[in-house]
């Protein structure tokens, strides 16, 4: 049986696809996130950097983006939820 098709924005998703992770977590935290995401992606075959993105306006929270070429919709779902496990990550866009 075939997936239905992923949309964005009302167009169709095709994989391969480039994708950027933005991950948020308490500034004070950033490190410690910071390389438990690496080992996250890195147990999953993914092998990127993670760098430091945008503050919030109070200076409490931090994103980090990390780009990765998601292969397929599996992919998208498993790194989604095993990143949103990480102690310490606030949400995940």
């Amino acid at each position: 049986m075939s997936e239905d098709p992923l949309k964005m924005n009302g167009r169709e998703l095709k994989f391969p696809v480039d994708w950027e992770y933005r991950i948020v977590t308490e500034t004070d935290r950033i490190e410690e996130v910071r390389e438990a995401v690496v080992k996250c992606l890195e147990a999953n075959g993914v092998f990127c950097g993670v760098t430091e993105g945008l503050r919030s306006g109070g200076g409490r929270y931090r994103t980090l983006r990390a780009a990765v070429t998601l292969r397929d919709r599996d992919m998208m779902n498993r790194l989604g939820v095993e990143l949103g496990k990480v102690d310490g990550v606030k949400f995940l866009l």
